[in-house]
């Protein structure tokens, strides 16, 4: 969970102990970044829990929003990493998600030796 100012309140975010597959047989190509319609019934547990435990608060003034959109997880959470299968010289680092801008870095270095 993290918490940070939004304007005039709060924002919450967290990630799902065990996430969704989104559009599973392929991602429009149109598509850059976008909102996905929220799944209440699965996300609430996850929401109320951040709420409650670390702002009570929260659970009197309620949530203006819920925005989910897709991230950039693999299915065991693991990112990938090395060279790509078929294509010489090419190399993947793939599958980050908010942890990517901290490890780029290391990553490229680890690739690029």
């Amino acid at each position: 969970v993290y918490i940070r100012p939004e304007g005039d309140g709060l924002m919450l975010g967290f990630f799902e102990w065990e996430g969704a597959a989104w559009n599973s047989k392929g991602v429009p190509n149109d598509f850059k970044f976008g909102e996905i319609e929220p799944d209440w019934d699965r996300m609430l547990p996850y929401l109320e829990k951040a709420m409650e435990r670390r702002i009570p608060a929260t659970m009197e003034v309620g949530a203006k929003k819920l925005f989910c959109g897709p991230e950039s997880f693999t299915p065991d959470n693991a990112p990938i990493v090395g060279p790509a299968p078929y294509l010489r010289n090419y190399y993947v680092a793939a599958g980050l998600n908010s942890i990517g801008i901290l490890t780029g870095g290391g990553i490229g270095k680890v690739l690029a030796d």
